[in-house]
């Protein structure tokens, strides 16, 4: 646990470097960040918004007062914490898969790498370290819950599941199965594990009740089902098995299964265990995408995790096996596994290379709508016009650069300000003022950006149309 420390400090280093980089949180960290602004003023409202996260919101809600440094000091430190935990998921990766890989250290070495790098190629992954999304900390909790186990730290571990599960729900059924068996397994720990059957329902139902009036309101949203959902498909259980497969690729399913085989051939029961966490997720989250969640790609993440371990056991024990017969057999399963997956991590790198042209432009246009703002005026005149809106992807920035809640943001307001990116239907369709009939007027143009108005004096007096 001591060396756990020194990495920590690293990762933490390191995602405060990243900032250096063009950074900005995106559509749900704002959310988080906005909400933890009203927790600290005592005015949480959650009717608009994204579901309700409870971690997310701890760290915000700290975070919230440092406001005086700098508006932008909130922001970038959750961007920190959530980058910390890309960083520990990528290092526990390597670490799981090295301690399941047996004796051997290069075996172990060769295991590990194959996990950590092929979890790079997570769906969306990129995008989720460069915008602050929840699930490579969720995943990083999990692997250290794992990590725990195995060292028979099971407290560290029931704690760490807990915390994933205040990222993503659909961890609620193994953090009960792991709860009921260290109840039994462990006597000692059954206070510690009926205070956390306590908190769990605490922190996800009663801060959205006090925000919105309805305990269960983050279910309610994460089943609204959006346009883009699967579960509105004619079959969307089928819909959701092959989101997964084009996510992930045939030839990490493969990886995942030799190393299933394997696990079974070496009766290694831990690694069967997780290989059954896979599969029971998958069933999950396929049964919730029938039952109306959209089947979003994140939250096949920790599938695609756990297929990254199993494949870098498969290979390494592949490679194993043939050297302990015939060392010129191992290398050459070495390279003919490396010539197979070639075309695979071609893709997956141009994959990398489109998400990190997506993240920059979702970065220059956030740049993009506080500029707008300022040659609007600044938050107190935008306020001052009425209730601003934008491009659905842009309102929880939007809310949190006007001091706005999220419901207000959302509200369709004919006489607030509208701020459009036309032409960019990927971050939100817009605003629907725009498409009801009537004149508008055009106040100000700064890149990407509009800033739209009715004709009325009192909206449009004293804001200069500009143009950069």
């Amino acid at each position: 646990m001591r060396g756990m420390w020194g990495i920590l400090i690293g990762c933490v280093a390191l995602a405060a470097l990243s900032l250096l980089l063009p950074s900005a949180p995106s559509y749900d960290p704002w959310a988080w960040i906005v909400w933890g602004r009203e927790v600290a003023l005592l005015q949480l409202d959650t009717t608009g918004g994204p579901s309700w996260k409870p971690l997310p919101v701890i760290f915000t809600a700290i975070f919230a007062r440092f406001d005086v440094l700098g508006e932008g000091v909130p922001p970038a430190l959750w961007l920190v914490v959530a980058r910390t935990g890309v960083l520990l998921s990528i290092v526990l990766a390597f670490k799981v898969t090295r301690r399941l890989a047996g004796p051997g250290r290069w075996t172990g070495l060769a295991a590990g790498s194959i996990a950590a790098l092929t979890l790079c190629f997570a769906p969306q992954w990129l995008r989720y370290a460069a915008h602050g999304n929840e699930v490579p900390m969720a995943v990083a909790l999990m692997l250290w819950g794992v990590d725990r186990h195995l060292d028979g730290r099971r407290a560290h571990a029931l704690v760490a599941v807990f915390l994933a599960c205040l990222l993503r729900p659909e961890v609620f059924p193994f953090l009960v199965l792991y709860g009921a068996w260290t109840w039994r397994a462990e006597p000692a720990l059954r206070s510690l594990t009926a205070a956390l059957a306590i908190a769990l329902p605490a922190l996800w139902l009663v801060p959205d009740w006090i925000g919105s009036g309805d305990p269960f309101g983050a279910g309610r949203k994460a089943s609204s089902e959006p346009s883009w959902s699967l579960s509105i498909r004619d079959q969307p259980w089928l819909a959701a098995l092959g989101r997964f497969h084009r996510l992930i690729g045939l030839p990490l399913e493969l990886g995942a299964l030799a190393g299933a085989g394997f696990a079974i051939a070496r009766r290694d029961r831990r690694t069967l265990a997780l290989a059954a966490v896979a599969a029971a997720w998958l069933a999950l989250v396929v049964a919730m995408t029938e039952a109306g969640f959209s089947g979003s790609a994140r939250y096949f993440v920790p599938v695609a995790v756990i297929a990254s371990i199993l494949t870098g056991l498969a290979v390494a024990w592949a490679v194993q096996a043939l050297g302990r017969a015939n060392v010129a057999a191992g290398a050459l399963a070495a390279v003919a596994i490396a010539v197979a997956v070639s075309p695979w991590l071609g893709d997956q790198l141009r994959g990398l290379d489109r998400q990190a042209d997506t993240s920059a432009e979702m970065v220059r246009l956030q740049d993009g709508l506080i500029d707008a703002i300022a040659s609007a005026g600044g938050p107190e005149r935008v306020v001052a016009a009425g209730t601003p809106t934008v491009n659905r992807g842009f309102m929880t920035r939007l809310a949190w650069e006007t001091g706005l809640s999220l419901a207000h943001v959302e509200a369709i307001d004919d006489e607030g300000l509208v701020f459009t990116t036309p032409g960019r239907p990927m971050w939100g369709r817009p605003p629907p003022q725009l498409e009801l009939p009537g004149p508008h007027r055009v106040l100000v143009r700064t890149g990407a950006w509009q800033v739209i108005a009715e004709p009325p004096p009192r909206v449009t007096a004293g804001l200069a149309t500009t143009a950069r």
